[in-house]
Formats: structure tokens, C-alpha cells, sequence
């Protein structure tokens, strides 16, 4: 069973207490991880999802922090679905202070196999999303004057691994738009940063390679160590909280070195 509550990480990260955070594909993977971090730090956190089945089983799982958790099914490049969430949202929580878009997607094919569909739809969800949802969610921070934004992009961006070009392409485009967001939302009191995982335990991992792949992946690692979604989640804390007050428009790695170091 879920609890509140998480040691050292509640003292540092205690801003977060009360603060109203919306987490894209919060229902499965890493956005669950975040989902999680957020609710030990007692926010209230609202989850948009497609998966609703992933979505309503793990609202079960908050028996004791129901009323700090929302679910709503919502397609991210639905401009009508994700304001009517918003909608549902600031009737519940009363406006959203962080904004954490992670909603992806990925066709693991050959460039020469991939269509221009699974290109279209890569490209849809994983930036015009992000696009989309934050063109939505700036308003309610600037009717009070601060708010975060963070990204979830890739390693891929950088060495354009991840089982597909749109993929890369598309978590490239999501580090160009944490920079050029940041630029433009600075001086409104809202913060953009990005959080660039790579090598994290996981199903997406797990589909990507096989067992003795993962083995070599994890030899590259100067940590010596796969990441954990839990390893990510906590970067995106820091980004959250006061502590990052005076950081704005970076991308931070999660790799345990790997892209650099090996």
C-alpha cells in the first residue's frame, strides 16, 4: 500500500506541500514514479492519461491521499479534451502551480520501415503535446505570477539512440522548446527545464533490448548501475521545489554518466 511520507526527501522538498502539479502520462513508467514522489511530498496531483484502466487501478492504490489525487483520461493533442481537464482540474485543486509533461510514445522500427504515420504520431505526442498542454497550462501561472514547467526529453536527443529516428527527433525538439519556452517565460515568473533520461530501468528498456543487451548497456555505465524511474522522478522534485529557484531553461541528464563518460 502507497503512504505518504518519504524520510530526508520531505524535509528538503517541503515547498512542495499543497502545490497543485499536473503530470502527463502519469498512469504508467516513469510518470508514475513522478505521480508517486509528488504525493509522498503531500501535492496534489493531477494525472492526465489514456491508459484509463492504468490510470483508475493506480488511484486505488492512493487509499490514504484520495483526495490529493485526480485521474482524467485525456489524448494530449486533444486541444478540447485537455481544456476541458483543465477545466475539471481548477475546479478540483483551484489551478495548477507545476506542470510536468511526460506523455510519450515510441515505434521501435528502422528508419526505412517507419511510416510517415508512426512519424506523425511520434512527433504529435511527444512534442506537440508538450507544446499543446503548455500553451494551456501557462495561463493559470500567470494569473499568479509563478509557475515550473519540466520536460520529460531523452538521452536520445543527444545520441540518437532510443529504437527510432522519430523519437530522437522528437526529444530533440523538446530541449529547443525548454530553452525557447524558458526564454520567453522568465520574466513572467514561470521556470522551464527539461529532464533527459537515459539507460532507466524499465518496459521501455525491456522492449528495446534483449537481456544481454541490457547487460552491455549497463557495462557503459560509469555507475556501474541501470537507473531507476524513481532516480528520474527525484530530479524532477528538484526541479520542482525552491531549491531550483534560480534554474531555468536547462536539460539535466539521468544516465549514471553513460552519454559523457563513456
Amino acid at each position: 500500500m502507497f503512504t505518504e511520507g518519504n524520510g530526508d526527501l520531505q524535509y528538503f522538498f517541503r515547498d512542495l506541500e499543497n502545490k497543485r502539479v499536473l503530470v502527463t502520462g502519469g498512469a504508467n513508467g516513469i510518470g508514475r514514479s513522478i505521480v508517486m514522489e509528488f504525493i509522498r511530498q503531500k501535492s496534489n496531483v493531477a494525472i492526465l492519461d489514456i491508459d484509463e484502466m492504468a490510470g483508475r487501478k493506480m488511484i486505488e492504490s492512493f487509499s490514504n491521499s484520495k483526495e490529493r489525487v485526480l485521474f482524467l483520461k485525456c489524448d494530449v493533442t486533444n486541444k478540447d479534451m485537455v481544456e476541458k481537464c483543465l477545466r475539471n482540474i481548477e475546479k478540483q485543486f483551484g489551478g495548477i502551480d507545476i506542470l510536468v509533461n511526460n506523455a510519450g510514445v515510441t515505434f521501435t522500427r528502422p528508419f526505412e520501415l517507419l511510416t510517415l504515420e508512426e512519424w506523425k504520431r511520434v512527433i504529435e505526442i511527444n512534442l506537440t503535446g508538450a507544446f499543446l498542454c503548455s500553451k494551456l497550462v501557462v495561463p493559470y501561472m500567470l494569473e499568479k505570477g509563478s509557475g515550473c514547467i519540466i520536460m520529460i526529453s531523452s538521452g536520445s536527443a543527444i545520441t540518437g539512440s532510443g529504437g527510432s529516428v522519430a523519437y530522437a527527433a522528437s526529444k530533440g525538439g523538446i530541449n529547443s522548446l525548454v530553452r525557447a519556452l524558458s526564454r520567453e517565460l522568465a520574466p513572467r515568473g514561470i521556470r522551464v527545464n527539461g529532464v533527459a533520461p537515459r539507460s532507466i530501468k524499465g518496459e521501455l528498456l525491456e522492449r528495446l533490448y534483449s537481456s544481454e543487451e541490457i547487460d552491455a548497456i549497463k557495462d557503459k555505465i560509469p555507475l556501474n548501475r541501470l537507473g531507476t524511474e524513481e532516480d528520474v522522478a527525484r530530479v524532477v522534485l528538484f526541479l520542482a521545489s525552491e531549491l531550483a529557484g534560480f534554474v531555468t531553461g536547462e536539460v539535466i541528464l539521468v544516465d549514471g554518466g553513460r552519454t559523457f563518460g563513456s
